[in-house]
């Protein structure tokens, strides 16, 4: 499995808004529901938000690509995952990592991993001190995720937006 974790480009916009779809249906929607998870992605996880965020020079947006295997299917290479982050507003030293996804049949191959250390490398590079990061507080499997890369809970919080509850992580560089 050749995974190459590289800055997403405008081609990359589908494929980002392909993988998040399907990680959002997997991951969330069994805690938020299926409509609350479509509103959502139609609201937040559009092709033009995307768009921006590769244009946005503040803004970091990684994909990993492979070589797109799904089962016994094996296509041209293709957006695996992706990771973004971005400065906290009025706090140049802080980004928040407010997407990182990999496509559900690749879960547990260590391409979140890869796109983790990728996000704290461009963080820090960019003179970031810390990463900050909100997860659904039943969202368990993110959470071991999370933990496990060396991120702490530092709060909790409430999002209207989805009617749910969760967790603010945060890891010093």
């Amino acid at each position: 499995m050749g995974i190459d974790v590289r800055p997403a480009t405008r081609e990359d916009t589908d494929g980002i808004q392909h993988v998040a779809e399907q990680a959002w249906h997997s991951a969330h929607a069994p805690i938020i529901g299926t409509e609350t998870t479509d509103e959502f992605l139609e609201r937040y996880y559009d092709a033009a938000t995307f768009r921006s965020l590769v244009e946005d020079d503040e803004s970091l947006l990684g994909v990993a690509v492979g070589d797109g295997k799904t089962g016994n299917e094996k296509t041209e290479a293709d957006v695996v995952g992706f990771v973004g982050a971005s400065p906290t507003d009025g706090d140049s030293e802080t980004f928040d990592l407010g997407r990182i996804y990999v496509l559900p049949g690749r879960w547990r191959e260590g391409i979140g991993g890869r796109l983790l250390s990728h996000a704290e490398r461009m963080v820090a590079e960019r003179d970031g001190e810390r990463i900050r990061l909100g997860v659904m507080a039943e969202n368990e499997r993110a959470i071991e995720f999370y933990e496990s890369a060396g991120y702490h809970r530092d709060e909790k919080f409430y999002d209207e937006r989805i009617d749910t509850s969760g967790y603010v992580y945060v890891k010093e560089l």
